[in-house]
C-alpha cells in the first residue's frame, strides 16, 4: 500500500527505511527514500508508521534488555570429557567402534 502517492512510497519502503536505513524520524524517513514536498497527506500516516515502530523497538529492547552485543563462539575441543572417560569427537559420517 502506498504511503505516499505523490513520490511512489509504500509501506515496505517505510519499514525498510526504518528497519534497516537507520531512520528514526519521520525527517529521516523523507529524505531517505527521497520524498519532496508534495499535499502532505501521507505525513500522518507516516509519523504513524515511525511511532509503531518505535515503540516495538522500544517493546523489545525491554523484553531482551536491550540489543545484545555480537560475540565469538568459542573453539570447541577436539576431546569432550564425560565423566572420568574422555569421549573422543567421531568424524563426520563414521560409525563408533564397539568391542565384539
Amino acid at each position: 500500500m502506498y504511503v505516499c502517492v505523490c513520490n511512489a512510497v509504500t509501506e515496505d519502503d517505510v519499514r525498510d527505511c526504518l528497519a534497516h536505513g537507520g531512520s528514526r524520524s519521520a525527517k529521516d524517513v523523507k529524505a531517505a527514500c527521497g520524498m519532496l514536498p508534495g499535499c502532505g497527506s501521507c505525513t500522518k500516516r507516516l509519523h504513524a508508521m515511525v511511532s509503531e515502530h518505535r515503540t516495538a523497538s522500544e517493546l523489545v529492547d525491554a523484553l531482551t534488555g536491550g540489543p545484545a552485543p555480537l560475540e565469538l563462539a568459542p573453539e570447541l575441543p577436539r576431546e569432550v570429557p564425560v565423566g572420568d572417560t574422555p569421549m573422543i569427537e567421531l568424524e563426520r559420517g563414521s560409525a563408533p567402534q564397539t568391542a565384539a
